[in-house]
């Protein structure tokens, strides 16, 4: 295959990357190289593509302090990767520019029958995947017609502090939610990179827009926000029932609400979502998923692992487990006084695992202090 070559000639593309590559697209073709990934980048259907220098972007010093501050609670992997995160060249040697990318998700939210809710980014197949891939064709089609460079694609799982490169690359900027926004299409929005060695011209941010609202900090069920931009992810719903493994405190479990997987509250009362047709698919996550499928609380607690390797093992719900999503389910049911998922809460109250097994004696002990005249030890007996 031939690739069109920054000296204006055109070589044979090898598909391997080489180290000399960055020298490769000479200044005055900078220009056009960067537009290729934009190009490249509409056409996977990415809504945003920016790109940032690979260096540390600015105010990373306040994610240290964040930190050192233990207000990232137990996600230590966070602590463990915080100076990879603002230095791209220790996932890519010789890295100059940063590449982002931001596609759309599912914008209508996840509701059970019973009112169970699930965060809208879950739905269809795992994002991790489906993102890199889509970036992957982005880097290959470039070199197609760039010539070699070398390249490494990113998602939230790799160690980079994605949002501050997106705001860095003009994709956004980072909202009082923490979320990186834009003005077109919100804040329900993934992201992905690419990393490379070709020296691109970077792209302006863009000035923040929140203005004077403060809609999402005052909507926070728990109080997360200790001021703007500045979230304690230890009273953060999405936190404990996505990252946080075992027992969830009292006070927390009291907090939950409808909510099974994550929290998208601090997104849906934001004016630049509301604009937003929540009809729109997401092309990142495959079909959306209608209403009917997802679970009610009883029928998360019902679900064996095989039922849930079929059904979620290959999607981002994975990230808490079946166990976590029970735990949740309980934790929800005896928060919400949810009275038809008793024989499963009984049922879950004896299992080894100790979140679950907490979360649904808490559960059973809320229900019952709700209505005296249920009698638990029934509910037990009719197992």
């Amino acid at each position: 295959m031939l690739a069109w070559r920054g000296d204006g000639s055109f070589v044979r593309a090898s598909g391997r990357p080489r180290r000399e590559a960055a020298s490769r697209v000479s200044a005055p073709d900078r220009l056009l190289a960067a537009e290729v990934f934009r190009e490249e980048g509409q056409r996977e259907s990415f809504v945003c593509v920016g790109i940032a220098p690979a260096s540390t972007p600015e105010k990373f010093d306040l994610f240290r302090g964040w930190v050192a501050a233990g207000h990232h609670a137990g996600m230590k992997y966070l602590e463990t990767t915080r100076e990879t995160r603002a230095d791209p060249t220790r996932l890519l040697a010789g890295a100059c520019s940063i590449v982002c990318l931001a596609a759309r998700h599912r914008r209508r939210p996840l509701v059970a029958s019973d009112g169970a809710t699930v965060a809208r980014y879950a739905s269809g197949p795992d994002y991790h995947g489906t993102l890199r891939q889509r970036a992957t064709r982005v880097a290959r089609a470039a070199a197609a017609r760039l010539g070699d460079f070398r390249y490494r694609v990113c998602v939230d799982s790799t160690p980079l502090a994605e949002r501050s490169f997106a705001a860095a690359a003009g994709l956004g900027w980072i909202g009082k939610n923490g979320c990186l926004m834009d003005s077109e299409h919100g804040s329900f929005l993934l992201l992905a990179e690419i990393l490379t060695d070709l020296d691109l011209p970077p792209d302006d941010p863009v000035a923040e827009r929140c203005g004077s609202c403060v809609r999402c900090l005052d909507a926070c069920p728990t109080g997360a926000f200790l001021e703007p931009g500045l979230l304690d992810a230890g009273r953060c719903l999405a936190y404990w029932t996505i990252e946080h493994r075992g027992t969830i405190p009292d006070g927390v479990k009291e907090k939950v609400g409808p909510h099974v997987f994550g929290c998208d509250i601090c997104q849906d009362v934001c004016p630049w979502n509301k604009p937003l047709s929540p009809t729109e698919g997401a092309q990142s996550s495959g079909s959306p998923a209608k209403e009917s499928d997802v679970p009610t609380r009883r029928e998360w607690l019902q679900m064996g692992p095989g039922q849930w390797r079929r059904r979620y093992g290959a999607t981002a719900l994975n990230r808490a487990g079946r166990r976590g999503l029970q735990r949740n389910a309980a934790a929800s049911a005896g928060a919400c006084g949810d009275r038809s998922s008793l024989p499963a809460l009984a049922r879950a109250a004896g299992v080894s695992e100790p979140g679950l097994s907490d979360a649904s004696a808490w559960a059973l002990s809320r229900l019952a202090a709700r209505d005296p005249t249920l009698h638990l030890a029934d509910q037990r007996k009719d197992l």
